[in-house]
């Protein structure tokens, strides 16, 4: 198993790509309302500030978002508080994302969805800023020849008599695309040489990970 064995089980957030907008920004663009307030309310995890530094509860991946959104000087909890959940649909390994749809802060209902970049995308009927599918492509392809996580965020603001989540299924037709982010998980200082004993005795070393065949391989 990869996370936690092979490597730290640290997550940290490497990259945002948050297309047209940049870190700077969060805090004060509209757009980036959608991108904090998204993080936030579709999540499992939480942040624990008991000791000198916080630390993430729960989902690890989803933690180090969290942690991003603090370290951007926004409170994750306070985001939380000012919104109603309406509908939600749980992340799986077999659809590859999760969904939450809320009463936003700005009193409309919004609906956040985050997952693997490739099937959030081919999810959404427009890209913030127009970027191109082989645009995200390469970045992604780059992210993961470092052995980086990727996911992938999209938003909708939902119009009197259109439907979010159905069935347990997201059936929003016009969800924009915000960007990818890329997460890092050191490798454990002890695996290399653990894993070089183990191909030196003869033994093939196999990898079981629900990242990417790129990530794996790195």
């Amino acid at each position: 198993d990869k996370t936690g064995t092979l490597t730290q089980n640290k997550m940290q957030i490497h990259r945002t790509n948050f297309y047209g907008l940049t870190e700077q920004q969060l805090s004060t663009d509209q757009m980036s309302q959608f991108i904090a307030e998204g993080i936030a309310v579709n999540s499992t995890a939480s942040l624990d500030f008991s000791k000198k530094e916080p630390t993430a509860v729960g989902n690890p991946t989803e933690g180090a978002l969290l942690l991003w959104l603090h370290a951007c000087g926004l409170d994750y909890s306070a985001l939380k508080e000012q919104t109603e959940r309406l509908n939600e649909v749980p992340f799986s390994t077999e659809r590859k994302h999760m969904a939450t749809l809320v009463r936003s802060a700005s009193g409309k209902e919004v609906l956040y969805v985050k997952g693997a970049p490739e099937i959030v995308f081919d999810m959404c009927h427009t890209t913030c800023g127009n970027v191109t599918r082989e645009t995200i492509n390469k970045q992604l392809s780059t992210y993961q020849q470092q052995a980086m996580r990727t996911l992938g965020f999209a938003y909708q603001v939902m119009e009197p008599g259109e439907t979010a989540i159905a069935d347990g299924k997201v059936v929003a037709k016009r969800l924009t695309f915000l960007g990818i982010v890329a997460i890092n998980d050191p490798v454990r200082p002890d695996v290399p040489a653990a894993v070089k004993e183990c191909m030196d005795a003869g033994i093939s070393v196999k990898i079981v990970t629900g990242d990417t065949p790129g990530t794996a391989k790195e």
